[in-house]
């Protein structure tokens, strides 16, 4: 097992600033789909360091099947499934161990795959490993991200498509999963059987073949010397590179410069153009992506009001906050945000405007699919702060049975005085700083779909 290097410093800029601010803007815009490859899945070594999770994989297995690999060399999962079936042995056992392994994995997600789960522009996430890192990461970093509910897979016999609509964030693992024995991908033979199974089944994989047409891929830590990876590439936009290039799109690709070799560069960015390389350690690259996106669009609390607009769009859920309480209410909105849930804040105290009062009481009794207060010590210790303006209004909404005032306290409390006499008994949710659990982000993501379908739910 080779441990990955740390970056120099130089290898942090990977794009000058416009091409920073076209990945960045076209990635906000929804316009991107990142596909992660198994070079950027990593595992923790004893020194701090990151080792690659298949190369691990590929000597543990070796190891467990006896089989002797030539020492100097970097084991891999294709060398040592050769190794194995050309000694006339069962794919069976290799498929077992190699599931059994995975299943023992004890390692964390890296951080490389915690940076790229926190991008909330990102609607979907394409696999093509067959581990549970990737997984673990969304559910760490978008509340209401399930696997039972927010992930599928591919397989040549049985080729299962996106849902419609898509739950956001989505993560389909287009080689298969360990979890699906014998329906993942270890070997060259696999590979071929799944591309060619994914050219065969596109008539019933039109969501998914849609979404790798239409939006630009970016291919993380997947090695793009391999002519497989090439030829997914050509398979997944269906069409010849050259005319994508024509028509002014870009897919990119970020991957260890010794992974791709001067005459691929060559042929994708000056023959073909279609295709932009971004020589680097793929983990560094995600890790810097990550950070350049939180500096552009979710770094500053202000950034949270751009994304909302000035007036509330109907259906919204209402965040009530004293001004005290801003940064844990920006908080729980971005935490909701991340889980699809449409949220707006006031920010009209802020800079008040001549019909700011007029139009938040309309907003609040009119336009708000359901009203979160936010309780702290600050609301509690003045009964003259605007909030209890709010709250008064949404008690003119409330109705007997229905489900609308959401209570949420942003910390421990002796006991609650202010709340309007009409939601002293409803159920308060406990949110430290506004950080949103996965149950608080499912609950709100299942209401707001009752919301829009039949209208305010039943409590």
């Amino acid at each position: 097992m080779m441990p990955q290097t740390p970056p120099t410093p130089g290898d942090t800029c990977f794009l000058d600033k416009s091409g920073w601010r076209t990945l960045l803007r076209d990635i906000h815009a929804g316009q991107v789909l990142p596909v992660i490859g198994p070079e950027l899945v990593t595992i923790p070594l004893a020194d701090g360091r990151q080792a690659p999770l298949y190369r691990h994989l590929a000597g543990e297995l070796a190891g467990r099947l006896e089989i002797a690999l030539p020492p100097d060399s970097e084991p891999t999962l294709n060398a040592v499934a050769c190794a194995w079936l050309l000694s006339g042995n069962p794919s069976k056992k290799m498929y077992d161990e190699l599931r059994e392994l995975v299943d023992d994995l004890k390692s964390p997600p890296s951080q490389a795959l915690l940076d790229l789960a926190s991008i909330n522009d990102f609607g979907l996430y394409i696999s093509s490993t067959f581990d549970p890192l990737l997984s673990q990461a969304l559910q760490q970093m978008r509340p209401g991200f399930l696997p039972e509910r927010s992930s599928n897979f591919f397989h040549p016999s049985k080729p299962c498509d996106l849902p419609q609509p898509l739950p956001k964030p989505f993560l389909y693992h287009i080689l298969g999963t360990h979890d699906t024995y014998p329906d993942f991908v270890v070997w060259e033979e696999d590979y071929i059987e799944y591309v060619c199974g994914l050219l065969l089944s596109k008539d019933n994989l039109k969501v998914l073949f849609e979404q790798l047409r239409n939006l630009d891929l970016l291919l993380i830590g997947t090695p793009f010397n391999n002519w497989i990876v090439q030829l997914f590439l050509r398979v997944a936009k269906d069409k010849r590179f050259s005319v994508r290039r024509d028509q002014g799109r870009q897919d990119y690709v970020a991957d260890e410069p010794s992974g791709i070799s001067p005459p691929t560069i060559f042929f994708y960015e000056k023959q073909v153009g279609s295709t932009r390389i971004i020589p680097g350690d793929p983990g560094a690259f995600a890790r810097e992506l990550a950070r350049q996106w939180r500096e552009r669009y979710a770094g500053a609390q202000g950034d949270i009001f751009q994304c909302m607009g000035d007036d509330m769009p109907r259906g919204s859920v209402f965040i009530s906050y004293s001004r005290d309480d801003l940064a844990a209410a920006t908080e729980l909105a971005r935490g909701l945000m991340a889980a699809q849930v449409p949220v707006w804040m006031d920010k009209g105290r802020l800079s008040v405007g001549e019909n700011y009062e007029r139009s938040l009481e309309h907003a609040v009794k009119n336009d708000a699919s359901f009203f979160i207060s936010l309780i702290s010590k600050a609301t509690e210790s003045n009964p003259d702060r605007y909030v209890h303006t709010e709250r008064a209004w949404a008690a003119q909404k409330h109705v007997d049975g229905y489900v609308y005032y959401l209570p949420v306290l942003l910390e421990e409390l002796p006991k609650v005085e202010r709340e309007p006499a009409e939601f002293i008994r409803v159920h308060r949710e406990c949110l430290p700083g506004g950080r949103v659990t996965p149950d608080f982000a499912q609950r709100m993501q299942r209401l707001v779909e009752s919301y829009r379908t039949s209208g305010r739910p039943r409590g």
